[in-house]
């Protein structure tokens, strides 16, 4: 799996959510976030879960190369997970994606309910 497109993902999305913050910032500092209204603010907090969940999906192939990568330079390399890893890259990352999901299932429901999108 190449990683140089994830890279370029996260390093995106993180300056988005950078150059977002320092707006928001700005407007907050011109009393204008004041004046917006409650769907305006479920929007900006739509937005910043959305970045955030890329920025997880993102990560995930990165760092488990990262590990990977770490563990055949400290010597691990022979060892059988290390081999199951890196010839089953694609197939973790995938599971991982896929517990995510699982996960924002669950707690994007509770997060409605216990009014976070309001």
């Amino acid at each position: 799996m190449n990683t140089k497109p994830w890279l370029i993902v996260l390093v995106a999305t993180l300056a988005l959510i950078i150059v977002s913050a320092i707006i928001g910032n700005v407007l907050e500092s011109n009393d204008t976030l004041g004046k917006l209204g409650p769907k305006t603010i479920t929007a900006v907090k739509a937005y910043y879960f959305t970045l955030f969940c890329v920025l997880v999906f993102s990560m995930v192939p990165l760092l488990l190369r990262y590990f990977i990568s770490m563990q055949i330079k400290i010597g691990n390399g022979d060892f059988f997970m290390i081999h199951w890893l890196q010839a089953h890259e694609r197939g973790v990352v995938y599971g991982f994606w896929v517990l995510c999901v699982i996960g924002f299932c669950i707690a994007v429901p509770a997060a409605i309910k216990g009014g976070f999108f309001k």
